[in-house]
């Protein structure tokens, strides 16, 4: 924590009322020659630019300017910040430096009217180098006007371009070795050097290369920085929307997720409930299929029994004696159980020659599939040809879809889908 302090050692009371205010050091710094470590002295740019211009190239006279600003004590050192300069007009310089008090009115003055809160901290006289050799004229104007050991004097020597602060010690003013350049808005100093048509870019007299590439890189700096912000704020917005996107499309996934897993649960009881119905299906054909045989042979026996009998009651022939011959009408009899006899031995024959090109069929059909079967080990293999599912092979090896499962079982398959060509399955 840094605070302002009033630095006149004779005006106890003044300091005691001036308000303690905290204080942000500038960021923006640079350092000329080697600072003193206990005392620092900080000037604004703007402020050497004007005592620069002041001074000029007039190699005849010198200028005088007040410089006002606030001491800052902090927990190691004490600084002088210099932020305004107030020129002292018709001082003359013949004899002794001497300040009236119509320069003191004016002083405070421009003070009251640019630079409220700052205070007087020291003074500036610039001009050619042979005027500025008279140390002891310089000496009394600055203990007759600037009493203190914190009021500095600032001496520029317009011949050699060289400056430098001064502070009051031991009887005498002792020269520092550097001081620091900070750089601000400073819009008091702006002011007061626009009002006295004394304007920052009228700097042809001074050209200081470093602090114009400071300033240049300060205001890029500036421009960098609102855009970076802009530019944040965009990613920002972005980022949140791409988030709400993500999240709306999260639960739309798990939505549908949830929808397609009850489908494919209904699909899979769907599946499983038409296997059964196939299954009953089929078994239920093959066993009508063996009772029509069953009943086709029967009906033969039958057929066969009855031809028999008719054979037997034909042979049942009344015989007359003298040479009479048989009634009509059980000729005609004989005739129709005639007709009878070699119908019922048609369709026998013809029910046994199906009944032997089927098992002939089955026959053929059972050594294919047996053909297609390799056995390894006592282990039966077969091999899956294209267009084949476990229902296909199933059927195709044991006319039944009851060994889907068996299959799947002898060789892990979880997906009864999920096979390819050339694999080789264990059947039962």
């Amino acid at each position: 924590m840094m605070e302002s302090v009033y630095s006149n050692d004779s005006a106890e009371a003044n300091r005691a009322c001036r308000a303690q205010t905290s204080f942000r050091m500038p960021k923006n710094i640079r350092q000329v020659g080697k600072s003193n470590f206990s005392r620092k002295i900080y000037v604004e740019d703007y402020v050497m630019t004007f005592i620069k211009y002041l001074a000029g190239e007039d190699y005849s006279s010198c200028r005088v300017a007040v410089l006002v600003g606030q001491y800052i004590k902090t927990e190691a050192d004490k600084c002088l910040l210099i932020s305004g300069a107030v020129e002292v007009k018709n001082v003359d310089l013949s004899s002794d430096l001497i300040f009236t008090n119509d320069h003191w009115t004016e002083i405070y003055e421009n003070i009251k009217k640019y630079f409220v809160d700052l205070e007087i901290v020291g003074w500036f006289i610039g001009g050619p180098g042979y005027l500025l050799e008279d140390k002891d004229k310089i000496l009394k104007a600055h203990i007759d006007n600037f009493a203190g050991q914190d009021k500095t004097l600032l001496i520029y020597d317009n011949m050699e371009k060289e400056e430098a602060f001064y502070l009051y010690e031991n009887g005498g003013l002792s020269r520092q070795e550097g001081y620091y350049i900070y750089y601000e808005k400073n819009e008091e100093m702006q002011n007061y050097m626009i009002d006295h048509k004394q304007r920052p870019s009228e700097e042809a007299q001074y050209d200081d290369r470093v602090s114009r590439e400071i300033r240049s890189v300060i205001q890029s700096k500036k421009i960098s920085s609102d855009d970076n912000k802009s530019v944040n704020r965009l990613v920002y917005a972005a980022g949140t929307l791409l988030a709400v996107i993500i999240m709306v499309v999260g639960a739309a996934i798990l939505n549908n997720y949830d929808q397609m897993k009850n489908m494919q649960d209904t699909l899979n009881a769907l599946s499983q409930n038409l296997k059964e119905v196939e299954s009953a299906f089929l078994g239920k054909e093959s066993s009508q299929n063996t009772g029509g045989q069953q009943a086709k042979q029967d009906q033969a026996t039958d057929m066969s029994n009855d031809t028999t009998v008719n054979d037997e009651e034909s042979l049942n022939v009344e015989i007359v004696p003298g040479g009479i011959k048989p009634l009509e009408e059980n000729k005609e009899e004989k005739n129709e159980q005639a007709k009878d006899t070699n119908e019922q031995a048609k369709d026998s024959n013809t029910d046994s020659k199906k009944t032997e090109k089927g098992d002939n069929s089955k026959d053929a059909e059972t050594s294919a599939n047996s053909s297609e079967i390799t056995i390894n080990g006592g282990i039966k293999y077969y091999t899956v040809k294209a267009g084949d599912t476990l229902a296909g092979i199933s059927y195709k090896l044991y006319n039944s879809a009851n060994y889907i499962s068996v299959i799947k079982e002898l060789n892990n398959i979880e997906d009864e889908n999920m096979i390819y060509i050339g694999q080789k399955l264990i059947v039962p």
